[in-house]
C-alpha cells in the first residue's frame, strides 16, 4: 500500500475547487484519504494573482506512482485546470501535485522526493508538518 502527501492548491474560487477535489478523491475507489491540514492561505507565488488557499492531504492507495500522477491530473482537469505550456504561472482552478511519496529520497519518474520546495515555502511546508506532527 502506497502512502502520499499531496498538496491541493487553488485560487479560482479556491475553497469550492478544493472542496469538489475531496469528494472526487472522496468518490474514487482507488484514493483512501487518512487526514488532511488545515486550509493555508497565501500570496501567489511567482506571478500575479488572487491569493491561494493551500492544504495537504495524506492518502493511501494500491496503485502505483504513474497511475496516481494520472489520477491526479485527471481531477485538476475535472475541477477546470486549464494549462498553459508557455507559462506555469497562470491562475488555477486545481493543483495537485505529491509532495512525499511513501517517504521516498531521491528522483521517482522524474520527480524529486521529498519535494525540495518544501522547506522553502510556507504554503508547503505549513500544512505538511501539521500533519507529519500527527
Amino acid at each position: 500500500m502506497n502512502k502520499f502527501y499531496v498538496l491541493i492548491g487553488s485560487n479560482i474560487d479556491p475553497h469550492n475547487n478544493i472542496n469538489l477535489c475531496l469528494e472526487k478523491i472522496a468518490a474514487h475507489s482507488d484514493l483512501e484519504q487518512i487526514q488532511i491540514s488545515s486550509f493555508y492561505e497565501s500570496e501567489a507565488f511567482g506571478m500575479e494573482g488572487d491569493n491561494f488557499i493551500n492544504a495537504v492531504i495524506y492518502l493511501k492507495s494500491k496503485k502505483n506512482h504513474k497511475e496516481i500522477l494520472r489520477l491526479l491530473k485527471q481531477i485538476e482537469h475535472e475541477c477546470g485546470r486549464v494549462r498553459d505550456p508557455n507559462n506555469k504561472f497562470i491562475d488555477r482552478t486545481l493543483d495537485l501535485d505529491i509532495i512525499d511519496w511513501n517517504g521516498f529520497a531521491g528522483m521517482l519518474d522524474d520527480k524529486q522526493y521529498p519535494d525540495p520546495e518544501i522547506q522553502q515555502r510556507d504554503f508547503i511546508k505549513i500544512p505538511y508538518l501539521e500533519l507529519k506532527a500527527t
